[in-house]
């Protein structure tokens, strides 16, 4: 039985996670990628959190860098409205607590060499992020190419 969503990839990123330092999402394969979205779901913290979005040359990553992003934020927990899409540059855009930020991310605006993408956190106080992305592939399958390692 097909709902629809059987040709979306759902990665989860990072688990709900409360920490001082910045926080980092899993890294994501864009390769094989037509489209992919971050949602990120901020808990409950004492300070705004800026989240960017950055593209990664591999895995590990060796070397990364901020990339610009359309998002939309939801207003709060318990709610369904989502702001206008907006773009973010690569400072990235603030969070507050208990809303939900939908990143767009264009896998063809990827730099050469930066086939893969990832959350970051950071924050002047705690970090309280969870991650999950939804990755559209290029040649949806049945059984979808894997985009973690």
């Amino acid at each position: 039985m097909s709902n629809g969503l059987g040709e979306l990839h759902l990665i989860p990123g990072l688990a709900p996670v409360s920490s001082t330092g910045a926080l980092y999402g899993d890294v994501v394969s864009c390769k094989n990628a037509h489209e992919v979205e971050a949602l990120v779901l901020a808990g409950v913290v004492g300070t705004s959190q800026t989240i960017t979005i950055e593209e990664c040359d591999d895995f590990t990553p060796t070397n990364s860098a901020a990339i610009a992003f359309n998002y939309q934020k939801s207003s709060a927990v318990g709610t369904d409205t989502m702001g206008a899409v907006t773009a973010a540059t690569t400072a990235g855009t603030t969070m507050e607590a208990g809303t939900l930020l939908r990143c767009f991310i264009d896998p063809d605006a990827l730099s050469v060499g930066y086939p893969c993408v990832r959350v970051k956190c950071t924050s002047s106080g705690t970090c309280l992020i969870a991650t999950l992305y939804i990755v559209r592939d290029r040649y949806p399958s049945e059984i979808p190419t894997s985009s973690v390692v």
